[in-house]
């Protein structure tokens, strides 16, 4: 298949939620597929970037997009009944090249990435390609979530202002040919709300090939929590736990440390250190922080979809305690892997009960990581998504 992928940032390198994402579906379908990238790039610092994804075996192809054109962007966008965040990635040099792209190659398949991405729909001709959309969460799920976790009412107001346009703009799926979620619930709750498309699971998931189990000395008192730190869903759990529930494993387990593992952290979360909580910042080894650890948690409040800090431990049999919310995005026969607590107190002795078990915690039986880890896989999600495709391709 010809494949056009596209996508408001560079996907490179792997290192966030969303690139994992694109960098794996790349590298996954460049074996067989030609594939394309069309994304927008901050400017020349980001060239170097792009050999990443040629590396795959795939073209990328850049628009550039500085962020003063992002701000007059939403500025304008405020005018318009666009969500303020498909206005900072509105590029009209962009939707032009994809439609030059669909006219001249005829691709069988543009893949859009995200909700912001899907504007550029407007400059294809829908009769001569599959469009496809991966919303991948279902963003005003998170942002009702998000109303309801901040407490500053200039924030709330922002928050319900762009909620009220993403929740009419989420529609704009109908306009595809198919459009994945990363979960059931969100997809329920999409087609909860009248949207009529042709919603279709596309999960999140872990590259088993570089999560594999290696002989790493576990620290039994040690927790680790990991995520972009500046992401505020992030923020809040750190902030959160450390403060209502920490307390209480301390209490039990004074020796107990919390290594706080992800890049960028915020002031707040600096601040946070202490003998007993280890802020490293970026790692380039994340198998190996996480394989060092007794647990690992997502104490998240509010959010949507599947979250890597869940699944990636998982893989790895490393036990995590999670709230509800942290795991709704998983296929069934994997949340059975992880403890879900339902108050902050429950949260604390989840956590006691694993730093007292030790290496009995952890998933440790072959078949229980061969099922872990065929599930969570990204090169079985991205060849069930591939066939998927094949079966959408247009004949001729």
């Amino acid at each position: 298949m010809r494949i056009i992928i596209v996508t408001t940032r560079v996907p490179y390198p792997p290192h966030k939620g969303d690139k994992l994402k694109i960098y794996n579906i790349v590298r996954h379908l460049a074996g067989q597929n030609k594939v394309k990238v069309l994304c927008l790039s901050r400017g020349p610092s980001e060239s170097e970037l792009l050999s990443g994804i040629r590396a795959l075996g795939a073209e990328i192809e850049t628009v550039q997009h500085s962020m003063l054109r992002s701000l007059l962007g939403a500025f304008l966008g405020l005018f318009s009944r666009r969500p303020l965040q498909v206005s900072l990635y509105r590029s009209g040099k962009l939707g032009r090249r994809l439609a030059e792209i669909v006219r001249d190659e005829e691709p069988d398949v543009v893949y859009y990435h995200f909700i912001r991405s899907a504007q550029y729909i407007e400059y294809v001709d829908r009769n001569r390609t599959v469009n496809v959309l991966d919303f991948t969460d279902a963003v005003s799920l998170y942002l009702t979530r998000f109303i309801d976790a901040v407490r500053n009412p200039l924030t709330k107001f922002m928050i319900r202002f762009e909620r009220g346009r993403i929740s009419g703009y989420e529609h704009i799926a109908e306009r595809f040919d198919t459009a994945f979620i990363c979960s059931e619930f969100d997809r329920d709750y999409l087609k909860g709300k009248g949207i009529k498309a042709n919603f279709q699971i596309l999960p999140n998931a872990v590259d088993t090939e570089s999560f594999s189990r290696s002989d790493v000395g576990v620290d039994q008192k040690r927790i680790i929590f990991t995520g972009n730190m500046p992401y505020f869903p992030n923020e809040d759990a750190v902030l959160h736990f450390t403060r209502k529930i920490f307390p209480d494993i301390l209490a039990v387990i004074p020796d107990a440390k919390l290594f706080l593992v992800g890049r960028k952290p915020t002031r707040k979360i600096r601040k946070l250190a202490s003998e007993n909580v280890i802020v490293t910042g970026f790692v380039e080894d994340i198998v190996t922080e996480y394989q060092k650890s007794a647990v690992a948690i997502a104490p998240t409040r509010f959010g949507a979809g599947t979250l890597n800090k869940v699944i990636e431990p998982i893989v790895l049999g490393v036990p995590v305690v999670a709230t509800s919310i942290a795991v709704r995005g998983l296929p069934e026969r994997v949340q059975r892997y992880v403890q879900v607590a339902q108050s902050d107190a429950e949260f604390s002795a989840k956590v006691v009960e694993l730093l007292k078990k030790g290496a009995e915690g952890r998933v440790s039986t072959v078949s229980e990581l061969d099922e872990v880890r065929a599930a969570l896989s990204w090169k079985t999600v991205v060849s069930e998504f591939e066939t998927y495709l094949k079966s959408r391709t247009r004949p001729g």
